[in-house]
């Protein structure tokens, strides 16, 4: 009976972690997969993320204010203001009204990552087939090039003497892309 039992508990937390894992959310800001102490969350059908985080990896200087509840991030001449359980937020003080507040999540103030990057001058691109968000500066505008059937990408257009499309380093880590294993990564 007890073998029985711990087989059912083992089979039980096997499903769980099954299930946890195909809901996960992943952040990547310019090929960097965000690593968190809580993870993205995915509400209301918008990819919520901790703030400092997100804030911090794009290069804004972070500010909270406990008495408003209120996350401030400036980066250069750009000022992001987003308050807990607010769908009013701030750029350079622009009302924006969004989908999904700030919201606080396993102790941590988690915000809109679309549109914190977007404030911030990035580009935001989601796929649902990875449920993985890719932001990209538009600043440093790297390129890379993507074969037709997407199994490998190059800072180089020629490789073994193939063919490749231009896309985004951003697009390419976003639909689960590694780099050509034939090849040694240079930029142009």
């Amino acid at each position: 009976m007890k073998k029985l039992f711990a087989l059912m508990l083992g089979l039980l937390s096997c499903t769980l972690l099954l299930c946890l894992s195909v809901n996960a959310v992943e952040l990547y800001v310019d090929t960097e997969l965000v690593q968190t102490d809580v993870p993205p969350q995915l509400v209301g059908g918008r990819t919520l993320v901790p703030m400092r985080a997100i804030f911090e990896y794009l290069g804004a200087e972070v500010t909270w204010d406990n008495d408003t509840r209120t996350a401030t991030g400036t980066l250069n001449d750009t000022v992001v203001t987003i308050q807990i359980d607010n769908t009013t937020a701030y750029v350079n003080g622009v009302p924006y009204t969004l989908d999904v507040p700030a919201q606080i999540i396993g102790n941590r103030t988690m915000v809109p990552a679309r549109f914190v990057s977007e404030s911030l001058g990035c580009v935001v691109t989601w796929y649902n087939e990875t449920q993985t968000a890719a932001v990209a500066n538009k600043t440093k505008g790297e390129h890379i090039y993507v074969t037709k059937t997407g199994k490998r990408y190059h800072y180089s257009g020629t490789c073994n003497g193939g063919t490749y499309y231009e896309a985004t380093l951003a697009e390419a880590m976003g639909r689960g892309l590694t780099p050509c294993d034939k090849c040694v990564l240079t930029k142009n």
